[in-house]
């Protein structure tokens, strides 16, 4: 691999339907994230925290959560250079009892706010079995599996939860009121693992924002535009509503999320989370909330590894239906493609790379050059 400064171009593979051709360029995630972490320097974040950003959209990258990974850089960075985003926040973590916490997060970047609302609530559970965490006044967080198996990896369960700007409706109705509130839960060690991270919409709203970005239309029951009709221009949808999962029971999962991260942690909530997104410089008022429960309170550590593993090879190994090679885990797939990408590299198309190559010209950030070649995955 050549690894050499300047303007990314050349490793390219041609994809596309009726004969169109993509362009994309091949990068290892290692340089994005350098490059990502050097462009929230320079919009004014410490190190620690443009750090660890990077690292959470990377992780997203790696894992093929694209619409959580570099596709968001571009959106963060704007939303610092304008104010609407804090650069230099001054968190607090207010000990509310011997096993809560509450984190005000100062409209900082959402992904170093909801790390310390994990951490804060791993250390109540290593000392008392259980630990919850809150966040008021954070921005958009990423994947919450970054957190969840912050938990996992110190042999604990860990589960998150977030509310957002407005995305969908509630049952019956045709303005978007709830967020796509995803909740995310690990638990288990290497090949056992579980961990799921999950929207309460159909899909999560980064794809039709993808969709929309690319000039892609978007399948029908996705989403609904301002009039409540069916659509599948993503432009429409996003001036609309995207659909709750499984209908009435995504919608009342989204209310669920949102007593726990917005109306118990004091942040906004409902319709009044704003976003990123926004042209003004309104905080969004994010809220989250974390848990984590330490298994030797319970069933005993050993136990747990020992079950957990049992659970995964039973499910792991049930009857497969006709034309299936293979069950997964919940988060497994996303693992083995992480593993591959970190290895192999990730492509990015054209239009991403145009936003890259803005960010470099505009923060005098070097963007780290392609892979001379072609990606496996």
């Amino acid at each position: 691999m050549n690894l050499s400064m300047g303007r990314a171009c050349a490793a390219h593979r041609q994809t596309g339907l009726g004969g169109g051709a993509i362009s994309m360029t091949a990068f290892e995630v290692r340089a994005l994230q350098e490059f990502a972490c050097a462009c929230f320097k320079n919009a004014g974040v410490d190190h620690e925290d443009a750090d660890w950003t990077a690292n959470v959209l990377m992780t997203a990258e790696a894992r093929g959560k694209s619409t959580h990974g570099v596709s968001r850089l571009s959106d963060y960075v704007k939303a610092l250079l304008r104010g609407k985003i804090n650069s230099s926040p001054h968190r607090e973590i207010l000990q509310t009892s011997p096993v809560s916490t509450l984190v005000q997060g100062d409209n900082g970047l959402g992904p170093p706010a909801a790390r310390e609302g994990m951490i804060s609530a791993m250390k109540a559970a290593f000392q008392y079995g259980v630990g919850v965490s809150t966040v008021q006044s954070g921005n958009h967080v990423g994947i919450l599996a970054c957190y969840t198996e912050l938990a996992a990896d110190e042999g604990l369960v860990g589960m998150a939860f977030t509310n957002a700007q407005p995305a969908i409706p509630p049952s019956g109705g045709k303005r978007a009121f709830f967020g796509t509130n995803p909740m995310a839960l690990a638990a288990g060690m290497g090949n056992h693992r579980v961990s799921i991270d999950m929207a309460t919409s159909t899909v999560a709203r980064g794809n039709i924002i993808m969709a929309a970005k690319r000039g892609d239309s978007i399948p029908e029951g996705w989403a609904i535009d301002a009039e409540g009709h069916d659509t599948t221009d993503p432009n429409l949808a996003l001036l609309g509503a995207v659909l709750p999962m499984a209908g009435a029971k995504g919608y009342a999962l989204a209310l669920g999320v949102d007593v726990l991260s917005g109306v118990l942690s004091g942040a906004q909530f409902g319709n009044q989370v704003g976003s990123i997104y926004d042209r003004d410089t309104e905080p969004a008022g994010t809220g989250m909330f974390f848990m984590a429960l330490d298994p030797a309170f319970f069933v005993g550590r050993k136990v747990f590894v020992e079950r957990m593993t049992q659970l995964a090879r039973n499910l792991t190994q049930s009857p497969k239906a006709s034309g299936v090679e293979r069950i997964y885990l919940p988060g497994q797939r996303a693992r083995e493609v992480e593993v591959a990408r970190r290895m192999h590299g990730v492509f990015i198309n054209a239009q991403l790379m145009d936003e890259l190559n803005g960010l470099s010209e505009t923060l005098g950030v070097p963007l780290l050059n392609r892979i001379e070649g072609t990606p496996s995955v």
